[in-house]
């Protein structure tokens, strides 16, 4: 919310966040590098359909999650916003907002009926969501830097139409409903939206789905009446298509020159939807019907099925989270080269991201909608707009420090979207097509089944799609929050690649020495895809780390064993050891969850042995909630979702 996006307001140093220095004289405009098209950027190099009912699921779940916030709790600005001997608030034309004015807004929020209503409605126009029940302004003193227009500080966003809201109260004048949406909670015009009853509820929810791919496209009914302008990443029913043509019921069609039914993530897609964007002015908070930093990256990746929460802060925690603190400016483009991949990571920074877009001739570059460059008066080089540029733009300028520049600022990178398929193909040498999983003897079977899961079920019926559904933390710290990322396994799946009975999989076991100079013990391991391979490289430099230090042997040494053809303790589901693709290591040094005496978790394992079996392919139970700290098994698909580049 806006309350901590203000207790940190003066560290921002560009973009989405800060309140830009407004002076009589002109900012310094920045001279963009590159040219503004998208076409000179990098190819993706490979093709991802998201799954966009993750995203629908999202949109609707407004109104079906229960109401966790606290009446105080969404009254914040209220608080926040008044004001006080040290601080004075102003209006569009410059004069004091009144303390009576506050009053006055605060009594029109009626937040004495909040919950009152709790009904579900949809947008019925493009519409502003704002802290307070009022299109006026609210500026800190605009004759001061960092204050005044555009930063409006009561404009949180815009919502396209149709978005489906939950409306808690009206208030008192009845112009403004206080909603939540999918990301955020604020007041929109009542004129704006429609209250559904359960019957249009269901009725919503059942038809078929598309989203805008470019802004601005006035959308008409069948008299040719207007009825609202396309905004990308928006989505619309439809009942019926053409080759042409989106149509929904006889209130209107949409020409599929300017939307599609969610796009595929591939470079052609990415690079025209990014040009219908690239030079859109900058606009705080969606000020004007534009876009800041997040809302560009939300509405960007919207347009192909990919959600994301609205604030920067937020975006920068999904995916695959890369800290780039207390790195060097050299040390950080070394990290953006080995695992950023264009268009598909996120570069963070305390109140702006970007999209990382590549290399290009050798310099690094990114697309992010920005304000501008804090200056060493405290001024700002402009940008002012969705742009193309250098990540260390500024660079040479006398009125620039490095510390100002955006790559001096960054302080993590995420990799948001997952090619659950290309981990498959890569990590098992499968074919998908269609939907299904094609073996080398050309049988198949289902990629994805479609459903949404409970825990258990993800346990006990994953597809193989569904073995990706928990982020794996892999070569993060071991204090990395616990999640069971590789607990679920499609039997089917694994018994194609390993073997489907006790004996097909001993057929396809071959001989692996563990640390041949420090324990010299023969274990049996599957040769097929690459696993036993992978454990003799881990044996030979864990054989290399102890000989460098002694100490780490105790954890390695009488290890408890790898093919093991059984069921997991108490279930039904075979273990991993069944197709002799997991090894246990020494038990005395380890610590299991359905053993622990106290049930809270303990680890032995040192971050030296734990990296070199995730550096080849293995994931380590140690990092399950379900804990397991002996445990590590051969899942390649874990190391291909995030490092694979295509």
């Amino acid at each position: 919310m806006k309350r901590l996006v203000y207790s940190v307001l003066v560290l921002f140093f560009v973009g989405c966040a800060p309140k830009i220095d407004q002076i009589p004289q002109p900012e310094p405009i920045l001279s963009l590098k590159f040219e503004q098209n998208a076409s000179i950027l990098p190819d993706l190099g490979k093709s991802i359909k998201a799954n966009e009912f993750e995203l629908l699921s999202k949109l609707f779940s407004v109104w079906n999650d229960e109401i966790k916030e606290s009446k105080n709790e969404l009254m914040w600005a209220f608080s926040v916003y008044k004001n006080s001997p040290n601080k004075k608030y102003y209006g569009e034309s410059k004069l004091p907002r009144s303390d009576e004015w506050f009053l006055a807004q605060k009594d029109n929020a009626n937040f004495d009926k909040f919950k009152s209503i709790l009904q579900p409605a949809i947008t019925i126009a493009n519409t502003e969501i704002r802290d307070f029940p009022t299109i006026e302004k609210l500026f800190l003193d605009p004759t001061k830097a960092g204050e005044g227009y555009p930063f409006d500080y009561l404009q949180e966003s815009i919502l396209g139409t149709f978005h489906p809201l939950l409306v808690s109260h009206f208030s008192k004048d009845g112009a403004w409903a206080f909603v939540k949406s999918d990301s955020l909670w604020g007041f929109v015009r009542s004129k704006d939206i429609k209250l559904l009853t359960k019957k249009e509820v269901d009725e919503f929810q059942r038809y078929k789905f598309a989203v805008f791919t470019k802004d601005n496209e006035a959308i008409k009914d069948e008299n040719g009446k207007f009825l609202f302008y396309s905004r990308i990443g928006s989505i619309f029913p439809y009942d019926s298509q053409d080759y042409l043509s989106f149509k929904f019921k006889n209130n209107f069609t949409v020409s599929k020159e300017y939307a599609k039914q969610f796009q595929t993530i591939n470079s052609q897609n990415l690079k025209t939807t990014l040009n219908g964007l690239l030079g859109q002015n900058y606009g705080w908070g969606g000020e004007n019907k534009l876009r800041d930093c997040s809302l560009f990256i939300k509405d960007y990746f919207s347009s192909f099925g990919v959600w994301l929460p609205r604030n920067s802060k937020a975006q920068g925690q999904i995916g695959r989270v890369i800290n780039l603190k207390n790195l060097t400016n050299d040390e950080k483009k070394d990290m953006i080269k080995k695992y950023a991949i264009p268009f598909l990571t996120l570069l963070y920074m305390p109140g702006h991201i970007m999209i990382y877009a590549g290399d290009i001739n050798g310099t690094l570059t990114s697309v992010h909608d920005s304000w501008g460059i804090k200056t060493k008066d405290n001024g700002r080089a402009m940008i002012g707009k969705i742009a193309i540029t250098d990540l260390e733009i500024g660079k040479g300028d006398e009125s620039i420090s490095d510390e100002a520049l955006l790559l001096s600022k960054i302080t993590s990178m995420n990799i948001i979207i997952k090619d659950e398929k290309s981990a498959f193909q890569n990590g098992y040498g499968v074919k998908i097509e269609n939907n299904r999983v094609i073996f080398d003897d050309n049988s198949s079977m289902i990629f994805d089944d479609g459903k949404q899961k409970t825990y258990d079920e993800l346990i006990n019926h994953p597809s193989v799609k569904d073995m990706l559904a928990y982020d794996y933390p892999l070569l993060e710290p071991l204090d990395a929050k616990l999640i069971d990322a590789g607990r679920f396994r499609n039997e089917q799946f694994f018994s194609k690649i390993y073997g489907k009975t006790k004996d097909e999989v001993q057929s396809n076991l071959i001989n692996v020495v563990w640390l041949k100079n420090s324990v010299n013990k023969t274990f049996k391991f599957n040769s097929k895809n690459g696993a036993a391979k992978a454990l003799q490289k881990v044996s030979d430099e864990l054989d290399f780390m102890v000989k460098n230090n002694p100490n780490l042997l105790k954890y390695l040494d009488n290890p408890a064993g790898t093919f093991n053809y059984r069921k997991i303790s108490k279930t039904d589901l075979l273990s991993a050891h069944s197709w002799g693709i997991a090894i246990d290591i020494n038990v005395d040094m380890s610590d299991y969850w359905q053993w622990s005496k106290d049930g809270k978790y303990h680890n032995n394992i040192p971050k030296d042995i734990v990296e070199v079996f995730e550096k080849n392919g293995f994931i380590w139970g140690g990092r399950w909630e379900h804990f397991d700290t002996m445990h590590f098994e051969y899942r390649p698909e874990f190391s291909q979702i995030w490092l694979n580049k295509g």
